[in-house]
């Protein structure tokens, strides 16, 4: 399993949004899933359910790589607003920016609909990813089946992806429909202290599960420093509702594991995860995801990247490539009240369960521009 990230920097920044990036839908939900568990047991005292350990480093860079789903792989998902919803507040607001005037797209995520119509056709596909690279977005289908199979429906596919994406107006995207070409991959060997290591993590695993811990992530690794020195490591998350008698409880067991493997005193590390602040974290994410599918997907509103913080507030960020005129910043106003309407909607007051949030518009530079 992975190393747990430091859950006090907000990894969300937008920054990182600038790049190639592709997400796979399946897999935040799952997390996501995992999360909002621990949080009820917590609440509830229901019984937990744990999430299984992966060990090697090399699974670890494979999982975090793309990974074909079989549903959508879409980095920014959701609707805009609901069918046919137009405020007279809003309507002035769009009258004012005429570019606004096709914000509100009434149908499901790109991603969603690119692969139910696509599936509703017949035909055998995989999922469909999404790379988003600022104004450079590509989508790629992946289609199951033979080579000749894949020469047959490719055009069709094709056909489909370009009516979805001319209907939407969407003007940043270019699109390719693959083969995808099942891997088969030889099982490394792993090294003496690799195994043991193995060990240790699926041991460590099961008797935290059979104790009912609410361990969030769960890690068995080997740390090398600037000098090349290696240091094994058991790294553990757990809520910060925890005492430190139970997390003194929890250390007494992981000591106990290493010490039936060989490996006492070994270091180890665990890091109290605030749940409230990973829900929140959560919560905003996807609500920037529904603010960005139109912005990201349309040149004229020259939106780059949308994202989300929550410290110390939650704050809605939108870079631009907009300039630094008064034109560009009265843009951006216009830009802000529109969003900031979605926000007050029925379907996103739900998300944003009255949490206090400013919209922040950034123009070239990563200056702020309202």
């Amino acid at each position: 399993m992975k190393r747990p990230f430091k859950s006090d920097k907000d990894n969300d920044s937008l920054k990182q949004l600038n790049d190639a990036i592709v997400w796979n839908q399946d897999q935040k939900q799952k997390q996501k899933e995992r999360l909002l568990q621990t949080i009820d047991s917590l609440d509830t005292s229901q019984e937990r359910r744990f999430k299984k350990n992966f060990f090697s480093n090399k699974q670890n860079i494979i999982l975090r790589n793309i990974l074909y789903s079989g549903i959508a792989v879409v980095i920014l998902s959701g609707v805009f607003i609901s069918s046919g919803f137009v405020s007279p507040a809003m309507a002035q607001v769009v009258a004012k920016v005429p570019y606004l005037g096709q914000l509100f797209y009434t149908k499901e995520p790109l991603g969603d609909e690119i692969v139910n119509t696509v599936r509703k056709k017949g035909y055998n596909i995989n999922g469909a990813s999404i790379s988003l690279q600022g104004s450079k977005n590509s989508i790629n289908v992946h289609v199951v089946g033979s080579e000749s199979y894949y020469n047959e429906v490719k055009r069709d596919i094709e056909k489909i992806v370009s009516d979805i994406i001319q209907k939407r107006n969407y003007d940043t995207y270019t699109f390719k429909v693959t083969r995808e070409v099942p891997v088969v991959e030889e099982e490394e060997e792993l090294s003496a202290e690799e195994k043991k290591m193995q060990n240790i993590s699926e041991d460590l695993s099961n008797i935290l599960d059979s104790l009912n811990y609410p361990i969030l992530e769960l890690s068995v690794g080997i740390d090398r420093d600037n000098e090349g020195k290696t240091q094994p490591t058991v790294y553990l998350q757990i809520p910060n509702t925890e005492t430190e008698n139970r997390v003194e409880e929890i250390k007494g067991v992981v000591n106990k594991v290493l010490a039936q493997n060989d490996a006492k005193g070994m270091s180890i590390e665990i890091e109290k995860i605030d749940m409230k602040k990973s829900e929140q974290r959560m919560r905003w994410g996807d609500i920037a995801d529904d603010v960005g599918e139109d912005l990201i997907g349309k040149e004229k509103y020259h939106v780059k990247t949308v994202g989300s913080s929550i410290q110390p507030n939650p704050q809605l960020s939108v870079y631009t490539s907009l300039g630094h005129s008064s034109d560009d910043k009265a843009f951006a106003k216009e830009l802000e009240k529109v969003i900031n309407e979605f926000l007050t909607t029925k379907k996103m007051k739900k998300k944003i369960k009255g949490d206090p949030y400013q919209i922040i518009i950034y123009g070239k530079g990563d200056k702020k521009l309202n």
